[in-house]
């Protein structure tokens, strides 16, 4: 029975000629489970995923038209006729649980990467990509013409394939947004100017591609809604009067609305510093402006969010990508009123952004079979039939899921966590809601599943070996590593520390940085404040040098800057000694002193917590090491080790 707040989200809806089951989409993405440039046996067991845990409809990913666009190594090639095999298997797979399937088509134009096809970009002019500086070359007429063709005959394998339509591209990462906006189109033919001209290029590709799928399939758009760029990009305003026009050309079935270009690349996956549904306001502009269904997209993550602004009329429908490769039954458990076991996405970025990753497929931190649902052996849970004793030491994100898990199974679980709550350095770092509502709904499981926790429990080799257990799981985590350097006359706290306790660290701050992580990041925002001065030393080119990847970066360098902080790159802590540290580049070998300090926050490559493990091998007969404990590699490899050790089991 769905709950009352869920009933619009969950409710049906009529978009051209079809009749969607509810308004959740799961849009288009990369995932690089490509081969060959083909869909491939993995794509149809994730979509097929997705569209059993409920989801109105699919959009697939981005297919290409042109063989002169090649935006990464495994992109899909919708211009070849091999692609129409893989349609017809993605159809069969996903029709059979009601959902609406589409391609999206695309064409990078100056975003694609020159180097990865070997050959020029394509673009509307000769303006330099943001991002990799590349000049791309001015498209010709004859060259329009041929991607206008290549839409259309990728149209043609989708309506062979047994798909239900088509999306077009014309947001981020798109040719047909670069001719809309003035920020990129720089032209003075037909093809730009004032909108209409602009404009061409887009009702081009829609009107030849509709003709190509006749009336019922559908065709939709992705819009960009807003540049943020209003010194030359579109605006909402434009976004409005671009919607008008694409619809009175009565080809149109939907409009999905997006934000982002060239100079806000960081909202094309927002992290959880960017508020959620950063496309709904001018989703709701254009819904007031046509009358065709709007869609929205953005960090559109939790349940209760997207069922209130659909409940408010702001739009019609949402796509939920994150959420739903975090959790494909999202929308089962919503119509089953279980929305309390909703393992809400992260926003985190650090398995799902693969567009630019060298061929690294798509996962997720907290769903250990995303990416992987090709493979029946790991994604079926059986019971087994005698239970055993398992014990679980540890309560971070292995040791949960692998008590989980274990449990499932029917195994007999006791879980000992040395702090007073589960969660690890998870709930230890928590800065966010979705963090806390992650760990709860672990709890629940874990409670529903009968796993005995026990928390506050200082574990020794003694204890575990009374416990009497046929089978021990560790999941005890890392340790920090303190830097080989003297340090005398001035505190030092590991950055991990300071962020379950920022206390006492005094006015001026040295940081010193090898790694270039989140953890880093969330002690820097735990001592910002007025008047603190703070000292930033890392012997990476940049500040936040793992950043980069999850589109965190800019949110590092804004928080140093934006108080009195020095950074210091390519360098490193020679000695502290007095409130004064030498530091001294790697490059030229040049010194500095650093003078007033008041604490010094280290962040160093930390070493597994595994004596525990050294001190048990060969006593108990079946043992695991899952997650830090066996390597310190985060989050994601953690979860997926403890599922796959509570399925060994």
């Amino acid at each position: 029975m769905v709950k009352s707040q869920y009933e619009k989200l969950m409710s049906k809806i009529s978009v051209g000629s079809l009749e969607l089951p509810n308004r959740i989409v799961f849009g288009s993405h990369p995932t690089n489970f490509a081969k060959n440039n083909k869909l491939t046996d993995q794509h149809v067991a994730y979509y097929r995923e997705r569209a059993k845990g409920g989801a109105g409809m699919i959009v697939l990913e981005e297919q290409l038209v042109h063989p002169s666009d090649l935006p990464y190594e495994k992109a899909l090639f919708g211009y070849v006729e091999d692609i129409i095999a893989g349609y017809r298997q993605v159809a069969l797979a996903i029709h059979q649980y009601g959902t609406v399937v589409l391609a999206q088509f695309n064409h990078s134009g100056m975003q694609s990467e020159g180097s990865t096809a070997m050959r020029e970009l394509w673009a509307p002019s000769a303006v330099p990509d943001v991002v990799s500086r590349e000049v791309p070359k001015a498209m010709e007429e004859s060259d329009i013409r041929e991607v206008v063709d290549g839409f259309a005959k990728v149209a043609g394998h989708v309506v062979e394939g047994g798909l239900d339509g088509v999306e077009i591209n014309a947001a981020q990462f798109s040719l047909v947004r670069q001719f809309m906006s003035p920020l990129t189109n720089h032209r003075a033919d037909n093809y730009g100017g004032d909108l209409a001209n602009r404009l061409r290029f887009c009702i081009e590709i829609l009107q030849a591609v509709r003709e190509v799928l006749g009336k019922d399939r559908l065709l939709g758009v992705r819009l960009c809604g807003d540049e943020f760029a209003p010194w030359g990009g579109l605006t909402p305003q434009d976004a409005v009067a671009i919607a008008r026009e694409l619809e009175k050309l009565k080809v149109l079935d939907y409009i999905n609305v997006s934000v982002g270009s060239l100079y806000s690349l960081h909202l094309s996956m927002a992290t959880h510093y960017s508020e959620p549904g950063l496309a709904v306001d001018a989703a709701a502009r254009i819904k007031a402006a046509v009358e065709l269904p709007v869609f929205a997209e953005g960090r559109i993550h939790r349940p209760e969010y997207a069922a209130r602004i659909i409940r408010e009329g702001l739009i019609d429908g949402v796509y939920m990508n994150r959420a739903l490769i975090c959790d494909p039954e999202l929308p089962a458990k919503l119509t089953t009123a279980e929305d309390e076991r909703v393992r809400e996405c992260l926003s985190c970025n650090q398995g799902c952004q693969v567009r630019r990753s060298m061929g690294k497929p798509l996962s997720c931190i907290l769903n250990p079979l995303a990416g992987v649902e090709s493979k029946e052996g790991l994604v079926k849970i059986e019971q087994v039939p005698v239970p055993k004793k398992v014990l679980v030491v540890g309560g971070g994100p292995a040791g949960m899921e692998a008590a989980r898990v274990a449990a499932i199974r029917g195994h007999r679980v006791t879980l000992w966590e040395f702090e007073t709550a589960l969660g690890g350095e998870l709930a230890a770092s928590a800065a966010t809601g979705e963090v806390y509502a992650v760990l709860e709904t672990w709890k629940k499981e874990l409670a529903a599943e009968k796993v005995q926790v026990v928390t506050g429990k200082h574990c020794k080799p003694e204890d575990v070996l009374a416990e009497g257990i046929d089978v021990l799981v560790l999941a005890t985590g890392s340790k920090t590593v303190e830097p080989v350097l003297p340090v005398e006359g001035c505190p030092k706290k590991p950055a991990r520390d300071v962020v379950k306790n920022p206390v006492d660290t005094g006015q001026t701050i040295l940081f010193w940085d090898e790694i270039g992580d989140q953890l880093m990041l969330r002690a820097v925002e735990k001592l910002l404040g007025a008047g603190n001065k703070m000292y930033f030393v890392t012997p990476d080119l940049f500040a936040g040098n793992k950043l980069a990847g999850t589109m965190e970066l800019s949110v590092l360098n804004r928080h140093l800057m934006s108080g009195p902080t020095e950074i210091h790159t390519s360098a490193k802590v020679k000695e502290i000694n007095a409130r004064q540290a030498v530091i001294e580049n790697r490059f030229s070998g040049k010194t500095l002193t650093l003078t007033g300090i008041d604490t010094f926050v280290y962040n160093c490559w930390p070493k597994p917590n595994d004596s525990l493990y050294l001190s048990l091998k060969g006593e108990v007969k079946e043992i695991y090491r899952v997650g830090d404990c066996l390597a310190p590699r985060g989050i994601g490899p953690a979860v997926r080790e403890g599922y796959l050790a509570g399925r060994s089991i």
